[in-house]
Formats: C-alpha cells, sequence, structure tokens
C-alpha cells in the first residue's frame, strides 16, 4: 500500500524544531508539532482514515485570525 504522508524536521523560525506532517499528492503540510510521537500520532491516524485520504483541501489548513474578547476587556478595565 502506498504511503499516503510522512513526517519530518524543521527549524521554525525561532531555531526551535519542530516537526511537520506532510501530504504527498497535495505537496502541503497538513499540521506542525513541537514533539516528534505527536506528529508521528497523527499521521498514522491519517494513513488509517482519519481526514480526506491524501486530498485535503487547502481551505481546511488555513489559520483563522480572530480578536481574543478576554485582552480587549482586560485592558479596558483593568486600570
Amino acid at each position: 500500500m502506498k504511503k499516503l504522508y510522512t513526517y519530518y524536521h524543521a527549524f521554525d523560525s525561532d531555531d526551535c524544531l519542530i516537526w511537520h506532517v506532510y501530504e504527498y499528492a497535495t505537496e502541503q503540510i497538513i499540521d506542525s508539532f513541537l514533539f516528534e510521537e505527536d506528529a508521528e500520532e497523527f499521521m498514522d491516524d491519517l494513513e488509517n482514515g482519519k481526514g480526506f485520504h491524501g486530498f485535503t483541501p487547502s481551505f481546511m489548513l488555513r489559520k483563522v485570525f480572530h480578536n481574543n474578547i478576554n485582552d480587549a476587556f482586560s485592558a479596558e478595565f483593568s486600570a
């Protein structure tokens, strides 16, 4: 059976070691982890049917920015 995913290590902009789970068919990083064990477990889950079976739509990977209303509330009423 052909593998759909792999994981590998890289360094982020702060020179911290991170682990990326990579999808071959779409040539995109599906997720990133601080620990190798977490990346391996996630990759195994994907290989066993979790997700989109090797064809994750790119819009599913976009990070959505949201305001933290607690920060604004704290700033307004902390003084």
